[in-house]
């Protein structure tokens, strides 16, 4: 019999389809609007949040009595914590939540735990086949919101998405009579006059930009970014009065102050937007930046620039002499703003003939084009922000891999030209990829067809198809005497990078950094530690190494959170035992139950901890294959939850003795699958954008239906007393493998991940009884 003395009925399969398509979209919003107000390293603690809000729980509902009488009060509580944390986290995050992760989970947890205590009771509702008709409708409306928050995060601005994540708990709540439909009413209206009343969900503070003082001229909310423009007063053009430069020569004229705007992305990662009037001459300021050194060593006739953004790199093409420009930006709204906002500030750049604006991922639309380049230009194209994907998921990552390499290469004409700017501190990380990419390809000597200079703290490593001759690098010591700039390699001023660039990393993995080159199984560029690896002794050991803060930050994060969550988990495996009392309350007075609860809670924390590192491993590996990290977070969470909640629906015609004799068969699947998918995706990558999307949903959705089978048909052999408590170890040991899985695919990549979440599945059917015995543990002894 269930908590509740009555079955689920159609107002609670609907309650918990709203409740879960909450959680999904206010998951992804929220990740978005945390990347815009602190650093995005903390914004992937939103996923380990959800995870944690939805199972904990079910903890302190396995010990109390009647918990369905807390059903209408959690809904309530999702209504009105959802917003007041997202209100708090717009309006205080950039200068409270920056330097702390803890405060960030204090502020964003309890409406997480409202939501979660939501979706567990209605599971605790359903008993025997029924669990799996309810865990369908808690996947299906999952899938639901995987589905439509795209679309929404184009529609309306994502912190107003997130705050209004609190209206579908309370929808559901005026569905439970007449006193919770005027609680519900008064609660929406509330919120209703929050967020079309106040300037509560209305950034002003982002990063490390206070935008009360200079406020922004246009603001844009896109799934992949926040994108403002900002006049003349912004700090970092009043520094460039004359021409915004990333590396400026010592050589650089003074010059007449340009008019000039700065496009930001997500608070701090921007792009300048010049005047133009269509003669080249007013923007000459460009060659004395060491970012355009390729353009004049060797001047192409075809150019492509990834990242166009604003159109500076663009304008250095044709002051270059590019005859024709092939301008790829991921983000199409950049395009849309420097078009038509302002396109007659801009000179209609991206409308000139001779330039072809392709709104795409680099790697994406070079696998299928046909076209050769002299020149190929990728200028500080990263964005310290996290995309709809999550943190750690950077869509710039791919751009940064041996394979990426590979194909730039195989893209540039006879003699060509690959120019990639880095800050100088990645300078190392960033040879240690050319010299393997050319390794890769056959190269004997790499170091041949290598050429670093650098101004100022920016470096620019060019990549030539053929090996540099002395005329040519006669030719870079001209450019370099008369703009101001520094060759450092070939050269003799660092011997240590001399020696780096010809092949010698020990001066790099003696200090504990990164020496393996970043790959497409783990295309982590920007992560120079491992997540194993005390970062503050690679400092100690290495103290000038003090510009790679972010990174050192970003993996102090992350070690948190693996030992917080670890932690966390074990302990909960431990509360049962801390009391005879609470031991006894879980794993009933017979000697034979307690064998039979340890198992149900390892099948659960080994099923939990399985779906999130496939999921994650999903997410990141073929953020490159769907073209854009929105697409991919969407395709492939909605078909996973599609096909894991049509499973959930069909279990109980699999039942438990089905699953006992074929689950073997997932993990194995899994393995196989995962090596299939890696050949699919090389093979039909050149394939447009609708043709990938459907294989990607095609493939995932069966194999979802499959994964969704263990939890009802656990629960039925496991569980019926027990949900909440099954309930809660599945989502603790979710959290874990979440923040494990980046960790994991960082240091080892994700052929491993795999590997563990098909052993997590295979651990999940050993656990299994061999026998039929009873259904579920008998807790009646009270």
């Amino acid at each position: 019999m269930n908590a509740s003395g009555s079955e689920p009925d159609l107002r609670d399969h609907l309650t918990i389809m709203a409740v879960s398509a909450s959680v999904l979209v206010l998951q992804i919003a929220l990740t978005r609007v945390l990347s815009v107000v602190v650093w995005y390293h903390f914004a992937f603690l939103t996923l380990s949040m959800v995870m944690l809000g939805l199972g904990a729980p079910g903890l302190w509902l396995s010990f109390i009595a009647r918990p369905q009488r807390w059903l209408a009060p959690s809904l309530v509580a999702s209504g009105l914590l959802v917003p007041l944390s997202v209100a708090y986290v717009v309006q205080a995050g950039a200068l409270a939540l920056q330097s702390s992760a803890g405060l960030i989970v204090l502020v964003v947890l309890p409406g997480m735990l409202a939501l979660g205590t939501t979706v567990c009771l209605l599971l605790m509702k359903a008993e025997g086949p029924r669990i799996g008709r309810m865990y369908g409708a808690d996947l299906l409306g999952a899938c639901l919101g995987a589905a439509v928050v795209i679309p929404l995060m184009a529609l309306v601005p994502t912190p107003l998405l997130a705050a209004g994540c609190g209206l579908p708990p309370l929808l559901a709540l005026a569905l439970r009579g007449r006193t919770a439909a005027l609680v519900a009413l008064g609660c929406t209206a509330v919120l209703a006059v929050a967020m079309g009343g106040t300037d509560l969900f209305e950034v002003t503070r982002s990063k490390t930009t206070d935008e009360r003082d200079v406020p922004p001229i246009v603001e844009v909310w896109t799934p992949t970014a926040r994108l403002t423009v900002f006049g003349q007063r912004y700090e970092w053009l009043e520094e460039h009065q004359q021409g915004f430069s990333w590396g400026r020569g010592t050589r650089a004229p003074p010059g007449r102050a340009l008019d000039q705007l700065w496009l930001e992305q997500d608070g701090h990662a921007g792009t300048p937007i010049t005047r133009f009037d269509g003669d080249l001459d007013g923007v000459r300021h460009l060659l004395y930046d060491v970012t355009t050194v390729g353009y004049q060593v060797r001047p192409p006739r075809r150019a492509a620039v990834i990242g166009a953004g604003g159109g500076r790199d663009v304008l250095s093409a044709l002051l270059g002499g590019a005859e024709q420009v092939v301008a790829i930006e991921l983000n199409g709204a950049i395009l849309e703003l420097v078009r038509l906002d302002f396109g007659e500030f801009s000179g209609g750049l991206y409308d000139r003939s001779e330039v072809d604006a392709v709104a795409s991922e680099g790697r994406s639309y070079l696998t299928h084009a046909e076209d050769r380049y002299d020149l190929l230009q990728i200028s500080l194209i990263d964005s310290w922000a996290a995309s709809a994907a999550g943190a750690f998921a950077l869509a710039e990552n791919n751009l940064y891999t041996v394979e990426a390499f590979q194909l730039y290469r195989d893209r540039l004409s006879d003699p060509g030209l690959l120019s990639v700017s880095r800050w100088q501190t990645e300078l190392p990380r960033l040879v240690i990829l050319a010299r393997a990419a050319l390794e890769a390809d056959g190269i004997q000597a790499p170091e041949r067809h290598l050429a670093v200079v650098s101004a100022g703290k920016v470096a620019t490593l060019m990549v030539s198809k053929i090996p540099w001759t002395d005329g040519e690098l006669a030719r870079i010591d001209t450019v370099c005497a008369e703009r101001g700039f520094e060759r450092l390699y070939p050269g003799d001023t660092m011997p240590w990078f001399r020696s780096l660039v010809e092949g010698d990393t020990r001066v790099l993995s003696e200090a504990g950094i990164h020496t393996e080159p970043p790959t497409d199984d783990s295309p982590y560029f920007f992560q120079v530690v491992s997540p194993f690896r005390d970062p503050e002794a690679v400092r100690a050991a290495q103290p000038a190494l003090t510009g790679l803060e972010m990174n050192f930050r970003s993996t102090i994060v992350l070690r948190s959170a693996m030992g917080a969550t670890t932690a966390l988990a074990t302990l909960l495996f431990l509360v049962p035992f801390l009391s005879p009392g609470l031991r006894r309350r879980l794993t009933g007075t017979e000697p034979q139950q307690l064998p039979r609860f340890l198992a149900g809670s390892l099948y659960f924390a080994a099923i939990g901890a399985g779906f999130m590192l496939l999921e994650n491993l999903l997410v990141q590996r073929l953020v490159l294959y769907l073209g854009h990290p929105s697409y991919a977070v969407s395709v492939i969470i909605a078909s996973l939850l599609l096909g894991m909640g049509l499973g959930a629906s069909a279990s109980g015609r699999i039942g438990v003795a089905g699953l006992r004799r074929h689950g073997w068969a997932v993990g194995v699947a899994v393995v196989v699958g995962l090596w299939a998918l890696s050949a699919l995706v090389e093979a039909t990558l050149g394939l447009s954008q609708p043709v990938r999307v459907l294989i990607a949903a095609t493939l995932l959705t069966p194999a979802g239906a499959a994964l969704g089978l263990f939890f009802p048909l656990g629960m039925q052999c496991f569980g019926e007393t027990l949900k909440p408590w099954f309930w809660a170890v599945n989502g603790a040991f979710g959290v874990v493998a979440g923040v494990m899985s980046l960790a994991f695919s960082m240091a080892w990549g994700f052929a491993v991940v795999g590997w563990l979440a098909a052993a997590c599945y295979g651990l999940g059917w050993l656990c299994l009884p061999r026998s039929a015995g009873p259904r579920s543990i008998d807790l009646t002894h009270g």
